[in-house]
């Protein structure tokens, strides 16, 4: 049990060390002896936790995902109705995605197949939470009467058009910060035409 405490560790220090070089240089230009000196180790020991810095990665993007999971339950919890819930999940996801936005950069100006597949994989890890948030919400909508419980049959399909409204609304606002457009009130607006459509 010690053994495994102490191995959690180790694997906590090297995620943690690789997210700050990561953020500071990119991915492309980090190694896996750039890793390890920031922990004070040799590579050889990075190899015992993880075969390839884009797994290390990978684990961060992980970390990340939970940590805006947690941080989107907590907005959510927050607020009673449906439509509030809706409006926390869609303003937090964006702050979050805003503050993650290195990460995404290094993702995207990756120049290789590498990158174009932990492109994926972070779009990936990213939906699949998010369409189960959201689902989540109209379904309570439609239990509370707040929405109309027509669309129960729809909610996959409502769900994935939100997600993918909202996304690229975030993801434009992540890409292009000269962008002048009113991200925020772009959202909103998405949210009002959704909230609308649902109710009864």
């Amino acid at each position: 049990m010690e053994l495994l405490a102490k191995d959690e560790l180790i694997r906590s220090s090297i995620i943690d060390a690789a997210k700050k070089l990561f953020q500071q240089y990119g991915l492309a230009k980090t190694t896996m002896e750039d890793i390890a000196r920031a922990i004070g180790k040799g590579k050889s020991s990075l190899y015992y936790y993880f075969a390839t810095k884009e797994d290390i990665f990978e684990a961060v993007v992980l970390q990340e995902k939970k940590y805006i999971t947690r941080e989107v339950e907590l907005a959510i919890q927050n607020v009673s109705t449906a439509e509030e819930k809706l409006r926390a999940f869609a303003l937090t996801v964006y702050k979050e995605l805003k503050n993650k936005r290195v990460i995404i950069m290094n993702i995207l100006h990756a120049d290789n197949s590498a990158g174009m597949c932990m492109m994926n994989m972070f779009k990936k890890k990213y939906d699949e939470i998010e369409l189960k948030l959201i689902k989540s919400i109209i379904e309570f909508g439609i239990e509370t009467g707040e929405f109309d419980r027509k669309y129960e049959n729809q909610l996959d399909a409502i769900s994935l058009l939100s997600i993918s409204t909202l996304r690229g609304l975030q993801l434009n606002s992540v890409l292009y910060t000269t962008e002048k457009r009113n991200t925020l009130g772009l959202i909103d607006l998405s949210i009002d035409l959704l909230v609308k459509s649902l109710k009864k």
